[in-house]
């Protein structure tokens, strides 16, 4: 029973990012604390010749250990990240490979396209 209750508790919180456009929505970016746990990404663009590029991206987790500004340092394993708080999200929501890869809601992008 008990395990129940967490699987619905999850999905609670997943589907609070999940839009009925099939978009996801953004996190609060201003919400951030030190000592949240974060979802990151890096990312490697290698040069391989004649125009094609190989890009790498690795998806992490870490703790925020500093704040100033929009730069927000966040420690996974042994290593320290200075990260841009717009390219980290919060623990429970869908990493930044998932919102390039579904991209984000557009409800309201296209609520204005039909006013305007």
């Amino acid at each position: 029973m008990q395990h129940d209750s967490n699987v619905q508790t999850a999905e609670a919180e997943i589907s609070k990012y999940h839009c009925k456009c099939g978009g996801l929505i953004l996190p609060d970016f201003e919400s951030y604390k030190v000592d949240d746990e974060v979802n990151f990404m890096q990312q490697q663009v290698k040069q391989l010749g004649g125009g094609l590029v190989s890009v790498n991206q690795k998806a992490y987790t870490g703790i925020i250990t500093k704040i100033t500004g929009d730069d927000i340092q966040v420690k996974s394993g042994n290593k320290l990240y200075d990260l841009y708080r717009f390219g980290i999200t919060p623990i429970d929501a869908p990493g930044p490979i998932e919102y390039s890869r579904i991209g984000k809601c557009r409800c309201e992008l296209d609520q204005q396209q039909v006013e305007g």
